[in-house]
């Protein structure tokens, strides 16, 4: 089969739309970008909390993110993630750290990875290439062309809840 055919065979999603964080109990608006490699969230303020175990068994550090969920401060919510490493990105940004959680888009749920931006941004998430390719077809002229499927709340077992944190101090 060409490699024309198979893309006809993928779902097609348009240039925006509603991408689910279930590990986070998150659903936000993302800018589709095919051209940039890696997919970006951004943040408010990352704070490492401490090491964990991660499904792998490697010992790996936990940040607490502050993900903005809507504009003004009020409108932020903490989440954790295990760092997975740094990378470089372009737009002036310089290094950042990339984590690794669940994404859900229509029909589809993989594990994808986020690059941690300041979020000077109008789209806290941007879905990159390497969520992109071999699991959608980008249509420019569509938008929100998948509702947003509700899941359910599914934090990692490993990770310590905000809840919990905030009882204990």
């Amino acid at each position: 089969m060409a490699s024309g055919e198979r893309g006809r065979d993928l779902p097609s999603l348009g240039w925006k739309e509603r991408v689910g964080l279930p590990a986070w109990g998150l659903a936000l608006k993302a800018l589709v970008d095919p051209v940039s490699a890696l997919s970006t969230l951004a943040v408010e303020r990352i704070e490492r909390v401490g090491r964990l175990r991660d499904e792998e068994g490697r010992l790996r550090l936990v940040l607490r993110l502050e993900v903005p969920v809507g504009r003004g401060r009020q409108r932020v919510k903490q989440v954790y993630a295990f760092y997975r490493r740094r990378t470089r990105l372009g737009e002036g940004l310089g290094d950042c750290v990339v984590v690794r959680t669940a994404l859900a888009l229509g029909e589809q749920l993989w594990e994808g990875e986020l690059a941690l931006v300041p979020s000077r941004r109008q789209y806290f998430l941007h879905l990159g290439r390497a969520d992109l390719v071999g699991r959608f077809r980008v249509d420019p002229a569509r938008v929100y062309a998948h509702p947003l499927r509700r899941r359910a709340f599914q934090p990692s077992p490993l990770l310590p809840l905000p809840e919990t944190d905030k009882a204990a101090g």
